[in-house]
């Protein structure tokens, strides 16, 4: 409480004190050394930005002490990232000039471990803008993401996407919105991570073992939605977007307003969207398949003299249907109301993230509240109703051992986390799983070094501490169980970039993550879905050591990446077919776990023949085998991903314009698990066009997507509506629109 209460006071003192630092100067173009306006400059670290005048020039005050990344960003220009060191009372002018570019090679990403440049990290981090994640016509945010070599998603239609990174998903897989873990019950894939498509600035994907930063259950990598910024100091900005969808016959409507003072910022956005059940390739509906939800998401925050502070809070309900064999039966129209067999769900989430800079030293209190309910109504009641409350904190110091202005950098990053959870069963009669209690606490040390211009290396140590608490429940096989166990682990990374020339990088790290068996993975047994599922109270802790081996090379109009990684897995769990079946005829799936190993390629492409035209490629090669040589389950289909994209700048009053055509091809998947069948090979072609349209000075952002033009019909081998007999998605054309007003100032 003590502990609180200084933060607290810190928060309130401080609205009171303006800082003396100061940054200022001028943003040119390298070649021309022209004036650029309306260049972004930007402190991550602070979430502080502004934009560049009418002569290039920018100004940000009030700044706190400290160590800090600044952003250089434009459109067509390659982003630079500058560090500085700030004293009290410090003026610095600072003039940057940027490069014209065709693509961004070396893009700024943030990572636990603070801001940094790809090429100053041994682990790859793929980055997603927002713009990027709008150019296409999926309705669910998730399924945006999946042109990533490596990343698929496990899918029930547009509404339940569950990431799979590497062949590994699930419990496998941390999803984080701010670097808070989500608590999702993500023990199954019928289970939706309730992330809004909108108030998002990027997504950041880390694949392979990441639990040293991010904690327990990284096994196979971290997604983390990272929030918009706020609004540029001095300026009130909003924004109105609708969406329509012609495969749902749905819409998507969401508006934000935000503002910035020279210290404090407040942020709102709401939105809402409706589905019809979709259609299948070939235009047959998905009964039951309907879905809609709301959102609600409340920023604010501040800098002062030693340090920023920031609260927000999120809140999703959806409702999602659930296509089946009774609710074929009871389900006669294809309106957007849910009557039979749907999840209803709700989330919120209230985010504490509060940084205080000392010399070099950055020092960090961050801590979440989040309550996840998921009910499911069946033909005339609720016959599961829980509730998932949990608690995340982390206290950790970041400190630069070297001058900011000598060639060698080192910084040491180390701290404590800590999350806790209990599951509450509400009055309906039957339960997924049983009440429990989870408390974790850990502690780690990161590493960084510079060595030289050209290499950079990390280390890193992490210690687990896991708790599980399960009263009384009854099994069918062990009989009346009660869990209270114990689980501790050491896990460590180890890696480093190399700059063979200034066009041709290599990375190397090896890493190690580990995670207990969940709570359905110990105690469930019963109906789950279509299936008879039964825990094993008796599964040990999965650990994982994986090596990745990547290569990078960039030029002026060429951009080329490959990727390797061996993933060996010490007591893999799985759910996996018996031989025993219940009264009714139903298999019993029980979950078992065994030595496993995951491998596989990924290689991307990138070509500018001319400035206005940009060619990619990339292909995602995947296997997961058991040690009896058996595959694993829910391991993707090999894929090749390709776009062609033209871009005009200016044409009479449409500006940025962009028409795309792009296509995947899945290959047939035939090294299957004993419980799955084969997959066929498929091919689905997209398009888009989009462009802003400036009327006077206010732009309009007017965008239409299609996938699956061609109206395909196919089954990915990780779409599980297919054990009901239905085929993914036909086609869907969607139009957006969005109008920004962010020119006033306050």
């Amino acid at each position: 409480m003590k502990n609180y209460t200084i933060i607290i006071f810190l928060f309130f003192i401080n609205t009171h004190i303006f800082a003396q630092n100061t940054i200022e100067g001028t943003v040119t173009d390298l070649s021309t050394s022209e004036n650029i306006v309306g260049a972004t400059v930007y402190i991550p670290e602070l979430e502080k930005g502004t934009y560049t005048d009418k002569n290039g020039n920018y100004k940000l005050d009030n700044l706190p002490n400290g160590d800090f990344t600044i952003k250089f960003s434009f459109i067509g220009y390659k982003t630079h990232i500058e560090r500085v060191y700030l004293e009290h009372k410090t003026k610095k002018e600072l003039n940057i000039s940027i490069k014209a570019i065709h693509y961004e090679a070396n893009v700024a990403i943030v990572t636990a471990a603070g801001y940094t440049s790809q090429h100053h990290y041994a682990i790859k981090v793929e980055s997603i803008g927002i713009d990027e994640i709008n150019a296409g016509s999926d309705i669910n945010i998730m399924d945006k993401m999946t042109e990533i070599p490596g990343l698929n998603m496990i899918s029930k239609g547009p509404s339940i996407s569950t990431p799979n990174i590497r062949g590994l998903s699930l419990s496998n897989v941390l999803v984080l919105t701010d670097g808070f873990r989500m608590n999702n019950y993500q023990f199954s894939e019928s289970h939706p991570y309730l992330v809004s498509n909108y108030g998002i600035s990027k997504v950041e994907l880390i694949k392979g073992p990441a639990s040293l930063l991010y904690g327990a259950d990284a096994v196979g990598g971290v997604i983390n939605f990272i929030g918009e910024k706020p609004a540029s100091v001095g300026r009130i900005e909003a924004d109105i977007n609708t969406e329509y969808y012609s495969n749902t016959n749905g819409y998507q409507t969401n508006i934000g307003v935000k503002a910035h003072g020279k210290r404090f910022y407040w942020g709102i956005r709401a939105g809402t969207q409706q589905h019809h059940d979709f259609k299948q390739g070939g235009g047959e509906a998905v009964t039951n398949s309907r879905f809609g939800d709301k959102n609600i998401s409340i920023t604010t925050g501040f800098n002062s003299k030693i340090g920023s502070y920031k609260l927000s809070y999120i809140y999703k309900n959806s409702k999602i249907g659930m296509p089946n064999s009774l609710s074929k039966k009871l389900v006669t129209d294809n309106g957007f109301r849910n009557e039979y067999f749907y999840q209803n769900l709700d989330f919120s989430m209230i985010k504490s993230q509060n940084k205080i800079y000392i010399g070099k030293t950055k020092l960090q209190a961050n801590i979440a509240y989040q309550i996840n309910r998921r009910r499911l109504f069946t033909k005339d009641m609720y016959s599961v109703d829980m509730t998932l409350q949990g608690i995340d904190y982390e206290f950790k110091a970041s400190r630069n051992l070297h001058e900011i202005s000598k060639s060698n950098d080192s910084k040491i990053i180390y701290g404590i986390q800590g999350h806790y959870s209990q599951n509450h069963l509400g009055d309906a009669p039957k339960f997924i799983i049983p009440n429990y209690y989870q408390n974790d606490i850990s502690a780690f040390s990161l590493f960084q070094h510079d060595i030289g211009e050209k290499a950079h290396v990390q280390a890193g140590i992490r210690y687990d501490y896991r708790h599980i608490y399960v009263p009384a429940v009854n099994s069918t096989e062990y009989g009346m169980i009660n869990i209270d166990t114990s689980y501790n682990n050491l896990s460590y990374t180890l890696g480093s970039t190399y700059g063979l020339t200034k066009h041709l990088f290599l990375r190397l790290n090896l890493a190690s993550a580990f995670r207990t068996a969940n709570i359905a993975e110990l105690t469930q047994d019963g109906i789950h879905g279509t299936r008879y599922e039964r825990g094993n109270p008796y599964l040990k802790s999965q650990n994982s050591n994986e090596i990745d081996f990547g290569i990078h090379f960039h030029n002026a109009k060429l951009s080329i990446d490959l990727a390797a990684f061996y993933n060996k897995i010490d007591n893999y769990i799985f759910l996996e077919p018996t031989s025993d079946t219940i009264s009714t005829g139903q298999i019993i799936y029980k979950y078992g776990q065994t030595n496993s190993t995951l491998y596989g390629i990924e290689t991307g492409i990138n070509y500018v023949p001319l400035k206005q035209l940009s060619i990619s490629a990339n292909y995602a090669y995947t296997v997961g085998i058991q040690e009896n040589k058996e595959y694993l389950p829910f391991i993707p289909q090999n894929r090749i991903i390709t776009s062609i994209q033209y871009n005009i700048t200016n044409f009479s009053f449409f500006r940025n314009t962009s028409i795309k055509l792009g296509s995947t091809y899945a290959f047939s998947k035939n090294n299957i698990s004993p419980s799955e069948i084969e997959s066929d090979a498929y091919f689905i072609l997209n398009a888009s066009v989009s462009t802003v349209i400036k009327l006077g000075k206010q732009k309009v952002k007017f965008g239409i997507y299609a996938k699956n033009i061609m109206d395909t019909e196919y089954t990915d081998h990780l779409y599980t509506l297919a054990d009901e007999g239905y085929i993914n998605m036909g086609r869907n054309i969607s139009i957006k629109l969005s109008i920004p007003f962010d020119g006033s100032y306050l």
